[in-house]
């Protein structure tokens, strides 16, 4: 896929550079909001959760209110895996989403989770509650089925995020369970701040 904008030149996107995409997820999130059920469960429109990687994870954060003309209200909760997310450091809004988020990224992943990990990064701007969990030696494609190996531990850390944010649970709190928990060798950094 070629890029609207150079990925090697982020502060050239705007909020109009793929919007195309946040139009697109928000069609689909129309879609399935006018359903009553999702395979026998009821959907519960008050609890709304986006998760996206890569571009995907620039689409989530657009739509949480990176960019504020994209913000869609129903959102209440963000997963960005391995997100590019550079183009919102000079005019998007990282610092007023007011979701949770949680960012999970690899150490092997050089090309986009340090623009997540370091200081002034994605993490760092962004306003709690938020978590970033670091994942060994994963890189780009550990999300994707090209690379299942990190899968469990992915999943568990989504899971127990979306379970705190979105569920409710707090007692005990799934997110903080892991957190305080020793780290797993598969996790490399983890970071929380729920206030």
């Amino acid at each position: 896929m070629r890029s609207e904008e150079p990925f090697t030149n982020p502060a050239a996107w705007s909020e109009q550079t793929y919007r195309d995409r946040g139009a697109d997820l928000e069609a689909v999130l129309d879609a399935a909001l006018r359903e009553k059920s999702f395979e026998g469960v009821p959907i519960d429109h008050s609890r709304v959760g986006l998760a996206g990687h890569s571009l995907g994870g620039y689409t989530v954060l657009g739509l949480a209110g990176a960019w504020p003309s994209w913000k869609d209200p129903r959102v209440k909760a963000v997963l960005a895996v391995s997100p590019y997310c550079a183009p919102f450091f000079k005019t998007g809004d990282l610092g007023h989403l007011g979701v949770p988020v949680m960012y999970q990224g690899g150490s092997g992943d050089v090309a986009v989770t340090p623009t997540v990990a370091r200081p002034g990064g994605a993490y760092e701007l962004t306003a709690p509650p938020k978590c970033f969990v670091e994942f060994a030696m994963a890189g780009h494609p550990a999300w994707t089925q090209a690379n299942p190996l990190r899968h469990g531990p992915i999943k568990q850390y989504a899971l127990a995020f979306f379970d705190r944010y979105l569920k409710g649970v707090t007692s005990p709190d799934p997110l903080a369970a892991l957190v305080n928990s020793p780290r797993p060798l598969s996790v490399r950094r983890l970071e929380y701040v729920e206030k």
